[in-house]
């Protein structure tokens, strides 16, 4: 039984858009070639007349079940994938707070968390986040973080230590949430499912029109793009951390960025270097 789906399916997951709906557009319009040159001719004779009449409301009830199906998918795709660009923001956020907290350069208590937050946000953006388009297990090794909370405990002020706190824990939160959500896989019996509901409602569509060629061409021509849009939208999204509408650390690039720029300055500034003063 498969449990897993093969890994050239992630590398398919990656293919900018374009690239992919081109892919399924052939994958479906070559079936629905199959059915329309030999499927549709084998059951129902060459000129339709071998099967008798079959009522529309056998394939439309394919159709139905598949729309169905389609839409129950959908709907927690996108909430995971929403779910991911705001667990994304919030630990961004966090961080951001942290570093506003500890921002006085006069406090010298604070030097270790203003360390230890830059290491951490590079671990994040530079480390951590390419892993998560192949992350297998909601873990990943992060000394840096773990660095970042000795160095919060380690703070003499007791009211800075839990404000600084409590936005660590949301980070951290939002952290497993993030993990969480790139290891997880939609199972393969779902996409199997789709995949012969599609391919029924394809055959139901040709054994309709079995007598008539060319509307037969045309049904099947139509069916074959709708079907290929809808994996379109599925296959987009159902990863969050791959493929083109990846959910990348935007907030932690610039807070990284912006902590740099504040250490590279605090250097240039002791050195006392003349265009500082």
């Amino acid at each position: 039984m498969i449990t897993r789906l093969p890994v050239c399916f992630d590398g398919f997951l990656a293919l900018p858009m374009p690239a992919m709906a081109l892919c399924l557009l052939a994958y479906w319009g070559l079936l629905a070639f199959v059915v329309h040159r030999w499927l549709v001719p084998w059951i129902a004779g060459r000129h339709g007349q071998k099967l008798g009449r079959l009522e529309a409301e056998v394939p439309a009830q394919i159709g139905l079940a598949f729309g169905l199906l389609i839409s129950f998918i959908a709907i927690p795709v996108w909430e995971q994938h929403s779910l991911a660009e705001e667990a994304a923001r919030t630990e961004a956020a966090a961080y951001r707070e942290i570093a506003e907290a500890i921002e006085d350069p006069g406090d010298a208590t604070a030097v270790p968390v203003r360390t230890a937050l830059e290491a951490t946000v590079a671990f994040l953006v530079g480390d951590e986040w390419p892993q998560l388009a192949h992350l297998l297990a909601p873990r990943v090794p992060a000394g840096p973080i773990r660095d970042l909370r000795n160095a919060i405990h380690a703070l003499p002020d007791e009211s800075l230590k839990t404000e600084i706190h409590e936005l660590y824990k949301q980070a951290a939160t939002a952290r497993e949430t993030r993990l969480r959500i790139a290891a997880t896989r939609p199972p393969p019996a779902r996409w199997g499912i789709v995949g012969v509901l599609a391919i029924l409602t394809l055959l139901g569509v040709g054994l309709i029109h079995a007598e008539s060629r060319r509307a037969r061409r045309m049904a099947l021509g139509m069916v074959s793009i709708g079907i290929s849009c809808c994996f379109v939208v599925l296959f987009a999204y159902t990863r969050p951390y791959l493929g083109q509408f990846a959910v990348r650390p935007a907030g932690l690039e610039e807070l990284v960025a912006d902590l740099r720029a504040e250490s590279a300055a605090e250097r240039t500034a002791a050195r006392g270097d003349p265009l500082i003063r």
